[in-house]
């Protein structure tokens, strides 16, 4: 006797559902989460005009504009570090390390998640910033440890990226 088609058919459905991959929960793996349009073009808005401000070398106008930029968006590390910069330029040293501490939190999440290079790259900068080098080197190690396969890895490694950090006009403005 053959099971009616209604069984059948919420059997095949049950199997597609088991086989079906869940989505990525951005949060979890440090990306930027969907928040409404509204919101991602004032963020958007608020960064282009800081950028600006950057320019003119405005970094009081800079520094408000990124500020409200990470309340509406939090979860955007490259915004907290461009924070950290304008106020490092006005001399506001507590704070710059509060945003680049910030900025360094997220690229490990999202290093955590993806191992995505970039991110650790990024990771290495924050570190430099923060004005810890010997923990940037150490992270580098032991990441090329976990991954000796990893050419870019090997790249950064052999290069001393560390220390070329260290040597740029740019980064030394910044660091704390």
């Amino acid at each position: 006797m053959k099971p009616p088609l209604i069984y059948t058919l919420a059997a095949a459905c049950l199997l597609l559902a088991a086989c079906h991959k869940k989505p990525v929960d951005k949060a979890a793996a440090g990306q930027p989460k969907d928040v409404p349009k509204i919101v991602a073009a004032e963020a958007a808005n608020l960064v282009s005009e800081a950028s600006f401000a950057v320019q003119i070398r405005d970094y009081a106008r800079a520094e408000k504009s990124l500020a409200r930029a990470v309340e509406l968006r939090p979860d955007i590390p490259d915004w907290w570090s461009s924070l950290g910069s304008a106020c490092k330029r006005q001399s506001k040293i507590g704070d710059a390390r509060s945003a680049y501490k910030k900025a360094l939190a997220i690229y490990e999440k999202r290093y955590a998640a993806t191992a995505d290079v970039t991110d650790l790259q990024q990771q290495l900068i924050m570190l430099v910033l923060l004005g810890r080098e010997d923990d940037a080197r150490t992270l580098l190690e032991q990441s090329c440890k976990k991954q000796p396969d990893q050419p870019v890895l090997k790249r950064l490694s052999e290069g001393k990226i560390v220390d070329q950090l260290l040597r740029d006009p740019n980064i030394q403005q910044l660091k704390l």
